[in-house]
């Protein structure tokens, strides 16, 4: 009898282990998130002035581009830390096109190099801000994008202008949007901005910069030097110009019907 009793509890206890494995292995399997992987989601942000911050990463990704051992890919720059779990994943999609002779972080071709970097801010808002990368050699330009979390800032998004693949352009910016002179800080209230959308981001804006060699085309395609004093805010328009650090030197401007 007390033989029997012990086989009954020994059997009772394989069907409680048993079931405790099968219950933890099912939670697991509801759960995938906390099992253990190789991918680090860690979401660094930093307090440097965003141009610092976007300069330091470009820095890194031109010199590891220049080494004649190494790549950004292989130094796994495109998993960086300071970059947001969405851009990290949109670099190593486009591993293949850097492989295949296109650079998806300096915009131009993967097999050549700028001679300088150059950051410049574009704008800075309370939970976003843009920031513009010159590659002064090629004239290719990055449109960055950082998004604060807390007292940080991180990077989330890298858009190439159009056409920058191609450096024999006529013209370096190509772009309709929208006049705008009454602007916030920190953008300069003494120039004429072009707000635009590119990429489906909005709230882009570049500073215009005049010279008597300016043309304007108004809406009934008269031609004539640009009168800044006949602007007024929000007027449709497509511009076309040289990116310059601080803004667009301006070539030639188009009113648009709004």
């Amino acid at each position: 009898m007390y033989l029997k009793y012990k086989k009954n509890i020994a059997f009772i206890s394989i069907i409680c282990l048993a079931s405790s494995v099968l219950l933890t292995w099912t939670l697991l399997r509801q759960n995938p998130k906390e099992i253990p992987t190789n991918r680090v989601l860690t979401q660094v942000t930093s307090t440097d002035k965003t141009a610092d911050i976007v300069l330091d990463f470009y820095m890194k990704w031109l010199q590891a581009k220049e080494s004649t051992s190494t790549d950004p890919y292989q130094l796994e720059l495109h998993t960086s830390s300071i970059l947001s779990p969405e851009l990290r994943d949109t670099l190593s999609t486009l591993q293949s096109d850097f492989k295949n002779d296109i650079d998806p972080v300096l915009c131009q071709k993967a097999t050549t190099s700028p001679l300088r970097l150059t950051a410049r801010p574009i704008y800075t808002l309370a939970e976003k801000a843009q920031v513009l990368v010159l590659a002064k050699k090629l004239e290719a330009q990055a449109i960055v994008t950082l998004l604060k979390q807390n007292d940080g800032w991180y990077i989330d998004d890298i858009s190439c202008s159009a056409g920058e693949f191609a450096p024999e352009r006529e013209f370096s910016f190509e772009q309709d949007g929208y006049l705008l002179k009454k602007v916030p800080a920190p953008l300069d209230s003494n120039y004429w901005h072009l707000v635009f959308e590119q990429n489906g981001q909005t709230g882009n804006a570049v500073p215009l910069y005049f010279d008597p060699a300016s043309v304007c085309t108004s809406l009934d395609t008269i031609q004539s030097t640009c009168d800044q004093n006949t602007f007024t805010d929000a007027q449709h328009v497509f511009v076309q110009g040289q990116m310059t650090e601080t803004g667009v030197q301006l070539r030639t401007l188009k009113m648009l019907a709004n």
